[in-house]
């Protein structure tokens, strides 16, 4: 029965509302004024159509010429407001939200306004009002409101943006300096910094500022990862650089600048190799026994015998001898196709050596290098495989398999750090046993 008359009652004055609200749109401001204050009565425990009733009895008022209830009522408005801040949810005509919005500013101190979240969007600041301007007048404005307040990180901001739109990197810098003496560690400050820096090519101060940015700011601002890519290639940070270049966007890999800095890093990975080639070559020419190269004492070895260490062979591999030895390098179409035999017979080592033979008459050959990063790593070879992975990254979206083999042999060789991006990456496109167990080593996951 309770229930029953509190539901009647609730229908009672949202009815007292709507008859308020037409009364109110037809022009009839006393009968208006009238039911809304019975409505506003009745919604007491009921923030939101409180507030309405409230917002609607308020502009009735000043309709009818009551200028000290109106007061009242907005007074009455503001503590709801401060309350229950349900100004949000109050659904009122565009007009008329309009209109009442426009009573708040006339009649209520912008102090008042300000100090409430749900009205402070109402009153238009300084900074606002400046951003109408045109560009000239903007950058007048800004200059007078920071010589009027230069404790007002807002004004050194204002001019860093302005010069950041000129293109004044100098300017930016110089503005973006004083915005942080005053708000260390602001976002837009040192990303507008962190950018103009690495225009100037002040790659050690950039990179700096970078790194002092969380990763969802980075994001937010996709043009700082081709700013930090193109300063590791200035840094000459090979392996930065590489795991950089994955996260700068597509439509900034034609800017100038980035363009010029994967030429250099395309540069460098032939220049390693072709060293890396040419030390293979190398070792396999030198004689295991002379005075230039004496046998290594390996424990456990035999008098007068050579270690495989010495004579140019990884442990745990034979030395090719006799006809093997003698046998010309296998094209890589054949070395691919053997290598694969022997992985699917569990026989990893020997397909390392196929390829490895491979390499020797074809050191860039990416296919090759990345099937022996497969061998290498499924026949333990940690070392060997890790020499593989900056000839072969980066790695497309689709070599997933590569990835994970690569966060394995990163992982045996103690870089953690980069197993884990690689791993990260792979693991939704791989499972299995192998897969499970590393990336529980790695990323800790069962």
């Amino acid at each position: 029965m309770t229930l029953v008359a509190s539901s009647q009652g609730e229908d009672f004055y949202e009815a007292r509302l709507r008859a308020g609200q037409e009364a109110y749109r037809q022009k009839r401001a006393l009968e208006a004024v009238d039911q809304l204050r019975i409505a506003a009565f009745g919604f007491l425990n009921t923030p939101p159509l409180l507030s309405e009733s409230l917002a609607r009895l308020a502009l009735a008022q000043a309709a009818a010429g009551r200028p000290a209830d109106v007061e009242v009522t907005l007074s009455r408005f503001l503590e709801v407001e401060r309350r229950f801040s349900p100004y949000a949810q109050v659904k009122l005509e565009p007009d008329v939200r309009a209109e009442f919005q426009s009573l708040l500013l006339r009649r209520v101190p912008q102090a008042s306004l300000l100090s409430l979240p749900g009205l402070a969007g109402l009153v238009e600041t300084e900074e606002q009002k400046i951003a109408k301007l045109s560009p000239r007048e903007r950058q007048k404005a800004f200059e007078a409101a920071f010589r009027r307040e230069p404790g007002n990180a807002a004004w050194a901001l204002g001019l860093a943006r302005e010069s950041a739109q000129r293109q004044d990197h100098k300017e930016v810098v110089r503005w973006t300096d004083k915005a942080l003496q005053l708000t260390p560690g602001n976002a837009e400050a040192l990303a507008l910094q962190a950018h103009a820096r690495a225009a100037r090519r002040e790659c050690a101060e950039a990179l700096a500022d970078l790194k002092t940015l969380p990763p969802a700011e980075l994001d937010a601002r996709p043009v700082l990862h081709a700013d930090r890519f193109v300063c590791l290639v200035e840094s000459k940070d090979w392996a930065g650089a590489e795991t950089a270049l994955k996260v700068v966007p597509g439509n900034l890999m034609v800017r100038g600048d980035v363009a010029q800095a994967e030429q250099k890093l395309a540069a460098e990975r032939q220049r390693r190799s072709r060293e890396l080639a040419g030390s293979t070559r190398a070792a396999a020419k030198s004689s295991p026994i002379s005075p230039s190269n004496p046998p290594e004492k390996v424990a456990g070895a035999a008098p007068g015998k050579t270690s495989r260490a010495a004579a140019g062979v990884p442990v745990g591999e034979k030395k090719l001898t006799g006809e093997a030895a003698q046998r010309p390098t296998p094209p890589a179409s054949e070395a691919l196709a053997e290598s694969r035999r022997l992985v699917k017979e569990r026989r990893a080592s020997d397909a390392a050596k196929i390829l490895l033979e491979a390499l020797r008459s074809e050191p860039d050959n990416r296919e090759l290098r990345m099937a022996l990063l497969e061998a290498s790593c499924l026949s333990g070879a940690w070392n060997r495989g890790a020499e593989q992975i900056p000839l072969v990254i980066p790695f497309g979206e689709g070599e997933a398999l590569p990835m994970f083999y690569a966060a394995v042999v990163l992982y045996q060789t103690g870089k953690t750090d980069e197993a884990r991006g690689y791993m990260e990456r792979a693991l939704p496109r791989v499972s299995g046993p192998f897969v499970d167990e590393y990336a529980k080593k790695i990323l800790g996951r069962s």
